[in-house]
């Protein structure tokens, strides 16, 4: 999943790469569980049951990304009220969560 952000002062996009697992989360973890409509909604139709990771994400700048193709196919979208969701509680674990670079 990618959560992008448009940079004020060097006007680049900057990525939050965020991993969607089947793996239930450790108890540890923060993580929030997709529900099936959504898992539709994404295009994971082939995942019983699936988790989005909010206290660990990759970093990442799309225009120097090694990651990301620019012209890369969209498989879906989770809704408005689930990225919302997703967004809160990305932000409540950005205190105790982990940031991985990308950019080497």
């Amino acid at each position: 999943m990618v959560v992008t952000v448009r940079g004020t002062k060097d006007g680049l996009i900057h990525l939050a790469l965020l991993a969607i697992t089947t793996q239930p989360p450790h108890a540890d973890r923060v993580a929030l569980e997709v529900s099936a409509i959504e898992c539709r909604r994404a295009g994971l139709t082939d995942l019983n049951r699936c988790w989005v990771v909010v206290d660990e994400y990759d970093y990442d700048i799309a225009e120097r990304s090694w990651c990301i193709e620019p012209d890369g196919k969209i498989l879906g979208r989770f809704s408005k009220a689930f990225m919302m969701k997703i967004a809160g509680a990305f932000i409540d674990a950005r205190s105790y969560g982990r940031r991985v670079s990308r950019l080497d």
